[in-house]
């Protein structure tokens, strides 16, 4: 297990941005990754949304 916290996305180390939705797992090095975080999540939201549906 890691001492430190490293980023969600591209798992580099000293995270600057936590995110409020999951502040213990979700943590991003910068916008870019933050940005790739929120598009993965919202992915993961339509197709649970779809399977659901169907």
């Amino acid at each position: 297990m890691r001492a430190e916290p490293r980023c969600a996305q591209c798992d580099s180390e000293e995270p600057k941005i936590i995110c409020l939705r999951n502040p213990a797992d979700e943590r991003y090095c910068g916008r870019l990754c933050l940005y790739k975080g929120q598009e993965n999540f919202i992915r993961w939201l339509w197709r649970a949304e779809a399977e659901a549906v169907s």
